[in-house]
C-alpha cells in the first residue's frame, strides 16, 4: 500500500513539473510598447521605452527620443530584456561625424548587453574625436492588432547624447 501511495505522489509531483514547465515555457511575452532598456551612462540609469512600435510595411508615429549626457570619455550600456535578445537585433551607433557611424546585428542569444563608446579614436592625426549622438536598437517581434490577432512589428528603442546636438538647428540655438 506504502508503494502505491508513493508512486502516485511521484506521478503527481512529475505532472505538477511538467504542467508548470509547459506553462512557463509558453507563456506570452509582454507587449513590444511595455519592453524597457536599460540605459547607463556614467552614474546615471534610465529605462527607455520604445521610440516606435508599428506592423510592418505600415507608416509609423515616431516617439521622443530620450536622452543622457554620455561625456567624450564615458560609455553608453545598453542592458536589454530577454524578449528582445532571444530575437535577432539589430544595433546603429550615429556619431556626429558620419563616416563613424555603424550599424551591428546580433543572432538571437547572441548578446544581452552591449557598450557603446561616448567617443572613438579619429583616424587623422588631430581631427577631434567623433561623438556618439544617438544609439537605437531594433527588431522585429510579434505583437496584437486591434482584432487581437498576432501581427509582425518593427520595433525601435533610441537613446540620444544630451551633450551633442542632433540638428544644426540645436547647434545654431545652443
Amino acid at each position: 500500500m506504502q508503494i502505491l501511495a508513493l508512486l502516485t505522489t511521484v506521478v503527481i509531483v512529475i505532472a505538477v513539473v511538467y504542467l508548470a514547465q509547459t506553462w512557463w515555457n509558453n507563456r506570452p511575452d509582454p507587449a513590444p510598447k511595455d519592453l524597457r532598456l536599460t540605459a547607463t551612462a556614467g552614474e546615471r540609469s534610465e529605462e527607455i521605452a520604445p521610440y516606435m512600435v508599428c506592423e510592418v510595411n505600415t507608416d509609423c508615429a515616431e516617439g521622443e527620443v530620450p536622452t543622457l549626457p554620455i561625456g567624450e570619455d564615458d560609455a553608453l550600456t545598453l542592458d536589454l530584456p530577454e524578449p528582445i535578445y532571444d530575437h535577432d537585433w539589430t544595433l546603429l551607433t550615429i556619431y556626429d561625424d558620419p563616416a563613424y557611424n555603424d550599424t551591428r546585428n546580433f543572432g538571437g542569444n547572441e548578446q544581452e548587453s552591449v557598450t557603446i563608446p561616448g567617443s572613438l579614436d579619429p583616424t587623422e592625426e588631430g581631427a577631434p574625436r567623433p561623438r556618439l549622438m544617438v544609439v537605437e536598437v531594433n527588431t522585429a517581434l510579434i505583437d496584437r492588432d486591434a482584432e487581437g490577432n498576432e501581427t509582425p512589428v518593427a520595433a525601435v528603442w533610441s537613446v540620444g547624447n544630451s551633450e551633442v546636438p542632433t540638428t544644426d538647428a540645436e547647434s545654431a540655438e545652443g
